[in-house]
């Protein structure tokens, strides 16, 4: 029988980890991002328990970029879901999670 689907959904991690770098004024959406996004969203941490951001006073050198790993990471992942807008179950919240901690 497959596992409950949650509330959760791949797209809110992605949006997450990208939110998270630019809340923190890095330049770089990397894995570590994907991993503090994922426990934000499991609501396990909180955007502001990960460290300080960045002042909104501070000028921003632009949109935070994903990095090699991100982009490999939201292919694979967008094409194994086929919709990133889907409720994940939680057999893949923990495959998300087990990819994202080795």
């Amino acid at each position: 029988m497959p596992a409950e689907p949650t509330s959760f959904r791949l797209a809110d991690l992605l949006t997450t980890a990208s939110s998270l770098a630019s809340y923190r004024g890095e330049p770089r959406i990397t894995i570590d991002h994907l991993r503090m996004a994922l426990a934000i969203c499991l609501d396990e941490a909180t955007i502001e328990s990960l460290g300080p951001g960045l002042s909104p006073l501070v000028p921003r050198r632009g949109a935070p970029e994903p990095d090699a790993d991100v982009l490999s990471f939201a292919r694979r992942w967008n094409a194994r879901l086929g919709d990133p807008f889907r409720a994940l179950t939680a057999e893949e919240v923990q495959a998300l999670r087990n990819e994202l901690t080795l």
